[in-house]
């Protein structure tokens, strides 16, 4: 667990908690190259609030992770003269909205901070690409194994976010019930999603028939509670899952749909679109996706202002 090697913590307690963070994401499946992202970025916040005498972390404030967010947003590069990414500055503060809900999970702090502040996340443009319902059949009728038809069903058939999908446990998903619990979505919002009889299929397919095979794996730990294993059994990340669409795009043999450089998170933005296009009131697509505002399913969904209006007065 390397630092920067101008990034150096001396605070005990601090040091304790970055390395306790650093295993809680291992835990939680993450790579060694993100874990390590994450690790260096937590022991930056932690040596910026030892700079401002700042040695009690039930203590820290909304205003303090402010100021923090400030400071980060503006200062220098390590790898050029400009100021940081604006990406990863926007990552270095997830990392710590992460850091303090792993402390309030372990009732190390009363509150999170961190959870009423907004951390945009940069895009280039407002455009995102979509699979039309064509080849989004395409897709499913290529599938091969039942986890194919499950990651499918997670991305395009519940309009999970990816982080949501990856962090996705088996007593989220029930069944019987026909729901999925999203216990931490985007800004830490908890919602219920429904699923259909074809998902629920899909998902059952998968859980019973499919993923003991992967708890074989090397990497399996007996209290691994990931719904979706990857090959070696651990917990599948983003980069897993867009290899297995990317997969599923080349069957296809689809050279349009190729061109579009659909990833998984394209799915989540393809059936808002569809749901939009079938009719569906643009309050219950923004309620299905998690939204807060209306806006941002508009972004989401590419449609037109005034698409969006006719939906609304109908």
């Amino acid at each position: 667990m390397g630092r920067p090697s101008n990034i150096v913590v001396v605070n005990e307690h601090y040091k304790k908690l970055a390395t306790t963070f650093y295993q809680h994401q291992k835990r939680l499946g993450y790579v060694e190259h993100s874990t390590r992202a994450k690790y260096n970025a937590l022991n930056e916040f932690l040596q910026w609030l030892e700079q401002q005498g700042l040695l009690d972390i039930t203590s820290i404030t909304t205003n303090q992770i402010q100021s923090f967010y400030n400071y980060i947003s503006n200062r220098p590069s390590k790898k050029d003269n400009g100021i940081l990414n604006k990406k990863t500055t926007h990552r270095h503060m997830q990392t710590i909205r992460d850091f303090f809900e792993m402390l309030l999970q372990e009732n190390q702090v009363n509150i999170n901070p961190t959870a009423t502040l907004k951390f945009t996340y940069p895009t280039t443009s407002e455009e995102r690409n979509t699979a039309t319902q064509e080849e989004i059949k395409q897709l499913y009728e290529v599938c091969i194994t039942a986890q194919e038809r499950a990651i499918l069903s997670l991305a395009y058939g519940c309009g999970l976010r990816v982080a949501e999908i990856v962090k996705c446990n088996i007593e989220d998903i029930k069944l019987r019930e026909k729901i999925i619990i999203v216990p931490q979505g985007k800004g830490n919002k908890r919602r219920v999603v429904p699923l259909s009889n074809g998902v629920v299929k899909d998902l059952s397919n998968y859980y019973f028939n499919e993923r003991e095979n992967l708890t074989t794996g090397r990497d399996y730990n007996p209290k691994e509670t990931a719904f979706m294993l990857h090959s070696r059994g651990g917990r599948m990340q983003e980069d897993t899952y867009n290899k297995h669409l990317k997969a599923l795009i080349e069957r296809t043999k689809n050279e349009t749909l190729k061109e579009k450089q659909i990833t998984i998170h394209c799915l989540r933005h393809s059936i808002a679109t569809h749901l939009l296009e079938q009719g569906i009131p643009v309050e219950q697509v923004r309620l299905f996706l998690g939204h807060s505002q209306l806006e941002t399913t508009q972004i989401y969904t590419h449609i037109n202002k005034q698409q969006l209006q006719n939906l609304i007065n109908k």
